[in-house]
């Protein structure tokens, strides 16, 4: 089974985002430090999930987090989860990417539904759009599809 790594994962969203993957029939891995990326191959991994928490087992920022997985795992998807709406954390992020300098650009779901570039962009899944029922499934089905 692939793996998803839960790459800096925040209590307060684990179960929703571990139920999540296993549902696109992916074995979540949550990490508790930013030095175990290093331990996986490449190919065993199908995407990386980010919490931009303030909270995690792993200390480090999440933009030091997401560089360091765009680092060690070029063109994997990468999902950033937040608690803020899709379009404060659009903006949060944006920012916070631009003045650490990635060059990536932040989608939300409705945006990928055309598909992304897993070079320079990346997912964002709110808890609003995991924990409703009826998002889920449709998140769900995104998930799926990118993790193929």
């Amino acid at each position: 089974m692939r793996k998803v790594l839960l790459a800096r994962p925040s209590h307060l969203i684990i179960s929703d985002m571990k139920k999540l993957i296993s549902s696109a029939n992916c074995d979540p891995i949550p990490l508790s430090s930013i030095n175990q990326l290093s331990e996986f191959e490449t190919e065993s991994i199908a995407g990386i999930v980010i919490s931009t928490a303030l909270s995690s087992p792993v200390k480090n920022k999440y933009w030091e987090v997401l560089q360091n997985s765009i680092e060690q795992f070029p063109g994997k998807p990468i999902f950033l989860a937040s608690f803020a709406s899709v379009r404060s954390s659009k903006v949060t992020i944006s920012a916070a990417l631009k003045k650490n300098n990635i060059d990536f650009d932040v989608l939300s779901c409705e945006e990928v539904s055309h598909g992304f570039d897993t070079n320079k962009e990346i997912v964002l899944l709110t808890q609003g759009e995991i924990s409703d029922a009826e998002k889920f499934h449709r998140v769900s089905e995104l998930v799926k599809a990118v993790l193929r």
